[in-house]
């Protein structure tokens, strides 16, 4: 028993170094190819994962045939550990069926690739740090690591497909000339074509496609405190957020400047003081 508990240690040791081998392998063989970041990426972590269930599979195999309880070179104790294999199989089969083939699909349909920043399900969202066979991990703002099962994702909003139409809204209060609110929202849009051009999505011949532009008036009757103004501009992907926090900086530096106002609520509370005759003092 001793011998095959040693043996069985040996396996688990081979198959890590194996394992740590062919990740050395993969990374070496992705550094001489000519292909998107990205996508390497997401080929070396689709391999590994592979990788992975075949030199675990194997592992499980041999340490079974150490154990006599499977044996691939002899028929009965084959059909035996087979068994044992398809009973536990058949409990798990469906959801992991359904965990590979949807994690075909969204790899076959490219609607990820390791970098990209998503929101699954229209609840987790973070930058995707792996993508296997049967889940996807996250990391999202706090650095947490959120991995989800292929077969439990619903939706996918993706951040980073070439370009992102970048929209800002913002209240204005009716007080307000809606030309010079208009004209300093062109400003705006200036400072970021000129200053912020690096955002900015561009054409084959490096001409901005859609710039930051003054969309106009889009709300006057949904709120009461002031009219809704939009701009947009489409940036290249990996630029949405920088471009989105830089637009709304702008916006407030330029209406200080100019001197517009934006729109906020306001609260008048009137405190009515009744004074007993006996207490004025004359």
């Amino acid at each position: 028993m001793l011998v095959r508990i040693i043996n069985s240690i040996i396996i688990i040791i081979f198959s890590y170094i194996l394992l740590k081998l062919i990740q050395y392998l993969i990374n070496k063989i992705f550094k001489i190819t000519k292909f998107d970041v990205r996508y390497e990426n997401t080929l070396s972590s689709v391999l590994m994962s592979i990788s992975y269930y075949i030199i675990f599979t194997i592992s499980i195999i041999l340490i079974l045939r150490e154990f006599q309880i499977m044996d691939v070179t002899k028929f009965g104790s084959l059909v035996t550990g087979a068994s044992i294999v398809g009973l536990i199989a058949g409990v798990a089969s469906q959801s992991i069926l359904k965990d590979i083939f949807n994690g075909f699909f969204i790899l076959f349909e490219k609607q990820v690739q390791v970098g990209d920043f998503i929101v699954l399900n229209e609840e987790f969202r973070g930058r995707v740090e792996e993508i296997g066979l049967r889940s996807i991990s996250l990391r999202d703002w706090d650095l947490r690591r959120i991995t989800i099962a292929n077969g439990n994702i619903a939706s996918i909003r993706n951040y980073s497909k070439n370009k992102m139409r970048v929209v800002v809204h913002v209240r204005v209060s009716y007080e307000e000339d809606p030309i010079k609110v208009i004209n300093t929202l062109e400003e705006v849009c200036n400072t970021m074509n000129k200053d912020y051009e690096k955002y900015l999505y561009k054409s084959s011949l490096q001409e901005p496609m859609s710039p930051f532009s003054v969309y106009g008036v889009t709300d006057i009757e949904k709120n009461p405190i002031g009219a809704q103004y939009t701009i947009t501009g489409v940036v290249e992907s990996h630029n949405y957020f920088l471009a989105l926090k830089e637009v709304k900086l702008q916006i407030l530096i330029i209406f200080k400047k100019n001197n517009v106002h934006i729109a906020y609520p306001t609260h008048i509370n009137i405190i009515n003081n009744k004074i007993n005759n006996d207490e004025k003092e004359l």
